[in-house]
């Protein structure tokens, strides 16, 4: 019998199988970067990251920046989809010691990344010819978090040759290159199909921009009114009624006539409120309409005085929203033949049927909603629409 060993004994050999199989996990947690101290630096430069891209949201960056902001990755503003993916990436990071996966999925969010950012940077450089600096920020915070990222899998492929898994360790690392190859592939791929230029304007020129209510139904509202004209004005509180009811189920625009020269002083105003205060536009309209019996010729602070009691701040358009502003305001007049003010038009895309109501005296409330086609509006139980059918 032999007293003095252990390996015959199933329980020793058990126990130091137990205790190598420890020894190995507490090495291979050592050696790991997920465990080592170095492993939380990649979450500073994708903090700084996000950093970047909430400040870009907020539009603190001017010249190169602005033209940036006008670009979208499949229609999306880039700033608020960086503020999204960088979170997702901290929040990977932060539970990548309980996730199997999640150093593998950083390393494919990030890489994929950094061939976007490469497109970004490409398009700034040769299209804008302009740099936005929060825009190189994120780059750069990007391609550090990947070069911190690939360093901290250096000790583990160099652990795993010094223990004899050379030709293991080589297959792990070639298909891992493969795949963080593949991300960075994907990642250019997305941002030179993906990326494209916003076109502010031609939201202005289609009326979108300018319309309120339900801007893709088939029935339109056109109010078309001049800003001193008098019937108009003694309309203005019947028609304001009107169109509150029209816009729940129908495209309204209000349509600048400039019967009387003054009102194109009146237009780049108006047309600023339009795209930018829609909830609070109908008592910004009163509060124009009476600006215009003090003044026929605003000033920017004027403007500003008589909305402020409302809460809203005036924000100028740029001349190229005003001058297409300007056309579809025309374009508007011309297609229904408008002569004269207030005239409301009402339409049907799907019907092509339309009903103008023209007077020199007044509008009145009944006459929006008469004239509004359609079975939705119909729907409404107000409305007439036995002349359209």
């Amino acid at each position: 019998m032999r007293m003095g060993g252990h390996s015959g004994n199933p329980l020793s050999s058990g126990l130091r199988k137990a205790n190598d199989e420890t020894g190995d996990r507490t090495a291979s947690a050592a050696a790991d970067p997920g465990y080592s101290w170095h492993s939380s630096l990649a979450l500073v430069p994708v903090a700084a990251a996000l950093l970047f891209s909430a400040l870009s949201w907020a539009e603190v960056c001017t010249g190169g920046c602005a033209e940036a902001h006008r670009y979208r990755l499949f229609g999306i503003p880039l700033p608020p989809l960086g503020v999204a993916f960088f979170s997702f990436c901290i929040l990977v990071l932060l539970f990548r010691r309980r996730l199997a996966r999640a150093n593998a999925v950083l390393a494919l969010l990030l890489f994929g990344a950094l061939g976007s950012e490469i497109v970004f940077l490409w398009t700034q450089k040769f299209v804008i010819g302009e740099w936005c600096r929060l825009c190189v920020g994120i780059a750069l915070s990007v391609a550090t978090a990947c070069v911190l990222l690939a360093g901290e899998h250096v000790p583990q492929v160099v652990r795993q040759i010094s223990n004899q898994e050379r030709n293991l360790a080589m297959r792990m690392h070639v298909r891992n290159s493969s795949l963080v190859l593949a991300a960075f592939v994907v990642g250019i791929l997305l941002a030179a199909v993906g990326l494209g230029k916003h076109d502010a304007h031609a939201a202005v020129r289609s009326g979108r921009a300018l319309s309120f209510g339900v801007p893709d139904g088939s029935s339109e509202v056109y109010v078309v009114t001049d800003w001193f004209c008098p019937p108009c004005r003694a309309a203005e509180p019947e028609i304001a009624k009107g169109v509150q009811i029209a816009m729940k189920q129908a495209k309204v625009v209000f349509v600048d006539y400039p019967g009387h020269q003054e009102t194109l002083n009146f237009i780049p105003y108006n047309m600023s409120f339009m795209i930018r205060e829609k909830e609070t536009y109908l008592r910004i309209r009163e509060a124009m309409l009476d600006l215009a019996q003090k003044t026929k010729e605003p000033t920017s602070e004027d403007v500003q005085e008589a909305v402020a009691p409302l809460g809203v701040k005036y924000v100028p358009l740029n001349y190229a929203d005003v001058v297409a502003g300007t056309q579809y305001f025309n374009s508007v007049i011309q297609k229904y033949q408008v002569t004269r003010t207030p005239t409301v038009v009402v339409t049907d895309t799907k019907t092509r049927k339309t009903k103008t109501r023209k007077t020199e005296t007044t509008v009145q409330e009944s006459h929006v909603l008469e004239t509004t086609p359609g079975d939705e509006i119909d729907r409404l139980g107000t409305m007439k629409i036995s002349e359209l059918q």
